[in-house]
């Protein structure tokens, strides 16, 4: 009697400790969804803390995934707002941003990204008073401490050279542009039409996004022709060049559209080469 009430115990115990693994795989389960949960809610909210920190400009997110291990990113909804010194408070509406990426890339020379999609709904890009670009500022602030000027390279020491990258596939689609100009006496706010849903393969430079179609676009919205000097980097050079071939031969540009955005985009770098020169 006493080994069977033995054994009886034996497996009582058993099944205590199986049902306490049990209990604890299911509140592990639980903070793991809770934990999966909090991240989703609040990873928008820190992100869009930490880019306002870093610039001035107001984010907010509608939703925000990202998983570290496989480089996926998901971004829909996101607003960015210009700062109080600006006499209009809209710059960036994004319907969606999101891709894949190799995450072993951050580590090497060249960041490769699979696939990524952006989706504009509107850029409204605003010139103040004292002639800087709401572009212009929101670069030159994530960069550096908000305000601060930008320190110019010792004299005839070489620019660091940009991060390189390659965008393996990339979908763009933007809508609409907004130009306000409030350098002037009586500000000029222009709307601007664009329409742009183009596909991209194996991009390496920014310059690579003004194909012939792009151009076209370009030409028939009769952007400013000087709307180049509102973006900054080599992709705001290039966007003059593009703009100023475009509004100089808009005429010829709409009666022959291929040929014509064809040959704009074969000159482009040379003229962008010709416009870095002393």
């Amino acid at each position: 009697m006493s080994r069977g009430g033995q054994r009886r115990g034996g497996g009582g115990r058993g099944a205590g400790r199986g049902g306490c693994l049990l209990r604890l795989m299911v509140v592990l389960v639980v903070l793991g969804a809770a934990a999966a949960l909090a991240w989703m809610l609040f990873l928008p909210v820190v992100v869009a803390d930490q880019i306002r920190a870093r610039t001035g400009f107001a984010v907010s997110v509608a939703s925000l995934s990202c998983n570290a291990f496989t480089g996926k990113l998901a971004v829909r909804g996101l607003v960015v707002r210009n700062p109080a010194s600006f006499p209009v408070s809209d710059f960036v509406e994004l319907r969606e941003f999101s891709g894949e990426a190799d995450v072993w890339s951050l580590f090497s020379d060249r960041f490769v990204v699979e696939h990524l999609t952006v989706d504009v709904r509107r850029v409204t890009l605003v010139r103040r008073a004292d002639g800087r670009s709401n572009a212009e500022v929101f670069r030159q602030n994530l960069s550096g401490p908000p305000g601060a000027a930008a320190t110019p390279p010792a004299p005839g020491a070489a620019a660091p050279p940009a991060r390189q990258f390659l965008i393996r596939r990339l979908a763009l689609r933007f809508d609409q542009l907004v130009v306000a100009d409030h350098t002037r006496t009586k500000p000029v706010v222009e709307e601007f039409p664009l329409g742009l849903d183009q596909h991209y393969a194996n991009l390496t430079d920014a310059k690579q996004l003004l194909v012939p179609e792009v151009l076209r676009r370009l030409a028939a919205a009769n952007l400013p022709p000087a709307l180049g000097g509102w973006v900054p980097g080599d992709f705001g050079r290039a966007l003059g060049v593009a703009v100023e071939g475009a509004s100089a031969r808009g005429t010829e540009l709409l009666k022959d559209a291929g040929q014509t955005a064809t040959e704009l985009f074969k000159g482009l770098r040379e003229k962008l080469e010709e416009s870095r020169k002393p």
